[in-house]
């Protein structure tokens, strides 16, 4: 039987007729890109499953005092799920303890620290362009807190910096109140 004409509707002037065997599109009645993007976080997190981290073994570091270690768990686990409330409320809680773990060792914010080595023995270390920029900022007299805010470094990876050239021996204390 051949397929019978009909006359295009309303606001289709120029289209092509519709056949009985053509459907127009329907749009469906939920969010596409919602649909997709939930798609995609359940399939992650079914790979998640296996040698990825899980918010429990990040808790349980953070709670044995592996502040470092869970963040570094947790900055993995939010690449698969972004958006995931307890991850973000526990990655937050790592950043202020290592914070304030970093600020321990250094002694405090208003300690001021000096380089402790010739620009000679300095040349033997292997150091990146923070620590650097950090070193090249300390001048006897400029306490930590002030140079977290000159170095306009996120303050954690300052502070880790700053605990690190410590630790290391290339800096020191020198003291906790400033020069007048």
């Amino acid at each position: 039987m051949p397929p019978t004409s009909k006359s295009p509707p309303p606001g289709r002037r120029g289209a092509p007729p519709v056949s009985d065997d053509e459907h127009p599109t329907v749009v469906p009645a939920f969010d596409p890109e919602a649909f997709a993007r939930d798609s995609e976080i359940r399939q992650r997190a079914v790979q998640a499953m296996g040698n990825e981290p899980t918010i429990e073994q990040a808790r349980r570091l953070h709670h044995d005092g592996g502040h470092e270690q869970a963040l570094f768990l947790l900055t993995r686990l939010l690449e698969l799920a972004p958006l995931h409330p307890e991850a973000c409320a526990l990655a937050s809680e790592c950043r202020q303890a290592l914070e304030h773990e970093c600020l321990a060792a250094v002694g405090s914010a208003s300690a001021v620290l000096v380089v402790a080595l010739s620009p000679q023995e300095l040349k033997r270390f292997n150091l990146d362009n923070v620590s650097g920029f950090l070193l090249s900022v300390m001048d006897g007299a400029t306490d930590v807190e002030t140079i977290l805010d000159i170095a306009g470094l996120p303050r954690l990876l300052a502070l880790r910096h700053l605990r690190k050239l410590l630790e290391r021996g290339i800096v020191a204390v020198g003291s906790s109140v400033r020069p007048r």
